[in-house]
């Protein structure tokens, strides 16, 4: 399959790409031992290496997809092997269909673990300031307003939904809070499976 730079996700946020650039060196690390950890395992890492990163600590599993696809940009842009491979679902064992819809996880582990991770850069820094330059600022939002708005869209197209939707409540709040329009939001959820 080629290799593509672009996100799998409508709009990069500046949390995406903040979240991205704690993420990304804790991945060069597992690669390194040639290891897999789950969405959780990684958004607990993240939290004990950056104990005084405000997003960081705000974290949450559900929304880790939109964070590595961002890690997913920068690894493609340098042509290194895609560390996002080593996220896998605590239930199924195995990469969310947000990744496996697009790669085959284990020909990207493959690839991961026989590539030379000593000498890869730990610069995301460059990245960050190019892709947040890119990025239009969203109007973020109070939690309360957003379980207020989130739970008024669902009344409105309850019928519409699948079933499933109601377990990405957490994603839905978070990415309202971000600026997203509440359809954005729920159409977002609805194809996440981490």
């Amino acid at each position: 399959m080629p290799v593509t730079t672009e996100s799998f996700y409508a709009n990069v946020t500046l949390t995406d790409v903040q979240l991205a650039s704690c993420y990304y060196p804790i991945l060069v690390d597992i690669a390194k031992h040639k290891h897999c950890l789950t969405y959780g395992e990684l958004v607990e890492r993240a939290k004990a290496e950056y104990p005084d990163h405000p997003v960081v600590q705000k974290a949450i599993a559900v929304s880790t997809g939109r964070r590595l696809d961002v890690v997913r940009m920068f690894t493609a842009e340098r042509e290194l092997p895609d560390l996002t491979s080593l996220v896998i679902s605590k239930g199924s064992g195995e990469c969310g269909t947000g990744f496996t819809n697009h790669f085959d996880p284990q020909a990207a582990r493959d690839k991961v673990f026989a590539f030379d991770w000593s000498n890869a850069t730990l610069d995301f820094d460059g990245f960050v300031k190019s892709t947040e330059t890119g990025i239009t600022p969203r109007k973020k939002v109070k939690e309360s307003k957003a379980l207020q708005l989130m739970a008024a869209y669902y009344q409105e197209h309850k019928s519409a939904m699948p079933l499933s939707i109601r377990a990405q409540r957490e994603l839905i709040v978070e990415l309202i809070m971000e600026g997203f329009s509440e359809e954005e939001a729920f159409k977002q959820a609805a194809h996440i499976d981490t």
